[in-house]
């Protein structure tokens, strides 16, 4: 998307889809036929405390606490939630009295949402209009910033102008008067210690590659997920001079036991008796209008279990990192 285009606003509660949408709500509409089933919200990242026998519901209401105690959440807290999935966060915040709003390009999850009596609006990002500058006290993208930036992007040297841009719209809408002033991120990373990744790599069929290589892995997420996530260290470089770093916390290890776990669920839960016939039969609805999406998620996460791969190990080729960032004066 070129900075013209991405630069337009709309009234809140219209979304103009960017490039790789279609990809992401596919996503997480495959994610929805199953996960419910098996009594998960969601796959993003728990907090364990290092302690894998915490239930993973636990770790994940953890990891929303911590990222709203960060930005000070509480009563009367103007919050916005930038990719707020099923509302598992602004429940949360709601809990505790705040005032917080969720935007989404998934129409089912702003259904969803306002089913459950949540201000979720229908809408990218980049199109957050003038009329919400210096509405929010904070601002939690969680684990949706992995989706911005698109293999076209890097190939066009566009990546950095992307997250410069978010970081801009984070701080023209955050109130110059308020005490937080923070913006929450969760955020998967590649690794600097791993063979570079190029963006041809990942366009590329899986099947391009040897079985089980990091660019075969990389080209499978590609086909599923849909993103190039950033280097470590990027965002903090974007970020500037809009936001100061304020806390970063590694997630890696959370992120596999969740990963793991969720899959081993939902693997169960397609052969349950109690749940599988229904999963099958949501699975098929999601065959019938998204095959291709169907077939590459279906293989990303059960055969070559590509999600996995990129948490496991001594050294993993990616890193979940948790960064809270400072609102600066602008100038």
């Amino acid at each position: 998307m070129s900075t013209t285009v991405s630069r337009q606003r709309c009234a809140p509660g219209v979304a103009v889809k960017p490039a790789g949408a279609e990809t992401v709500v596919a996503c997480y509409d495959f994610f929805d036929c199953v996960l419910p089933e098996c009594g998960l919200l969601d796959m993003t990242e728990g907090m364990y405390y290092g302690d894998r026998s915490t239930p993973y519901e636990q770790a994940q209401q953890n990891q929303i606490r911590w990222l709203l105690d960060q930005v000070a959440c509480g009563p009367g807290t103007r919050l916005l939630d930038i990719g707020c999935g099923n509302g598992t966060l602004l429940e949360a915040a709601r809990q505790r009295e705040a005032e917080p709003i969720g935007i989404t390009i998934s129409p089912p999850q702003v259904e969803r949402c306002r089913a459950r009596g949540l201000d979720v609006r229908l809408l990218d990002y980049r199109q957050i209009p003038d009329e919400w500058n210096e509405r929010f006290d904070a601002i939690v993208a969680n684990g949706s910033i992995e989706h911005f930036v698109k293999p076209a992007d890097v190939a066009a040297d566009r990546a950095d102008e992307i997250y410069r841009e978010l970081f801009e719209i984070c701080h023209r809408i955050i109130d110059p008067a308020s005490p937080s002033r923070r913006f929450a991120t969760t955020t998967i990373h590649l690794h600097s210690g791993t063979p570079p990744l190029e963006p041809e790599d990942v366009l590329a069929g899986p099947m391009s590659f040897r079985w089980g290589t990091p660019k075969f892995h990389y080209a499978l997420l590609q086909r599923g997920f849909c993103g190039f996530p950033p280097s470590v260290g990027q965002l903090q470089r974007c970020a500037e001079p809009h936001f100061s770093p304020a806390v970063e916390v590694d997630g890696t290890q959370d992120y596999h036991w969740t990963s793991e776990e969720a899959c081993r669920r939902a693997w169960q839960g397609l052969w349950r008796w109690k749940t599988g016939p229904k999963v099958w039969r949501l699975l098929l609805g999601h065959f019938l209008r998204h095959p291709r999406h169907t077939a590459a998620m279906f293989f990303c996460l059960f055969f070559a279990q590509s999600w996995q791969w990129q948490f496991r190990g001594a050294d993993p080729p990616t890193r979940l990192l948790r960064q809270i960032w400072d609102w600066q004066p602008a100038g």
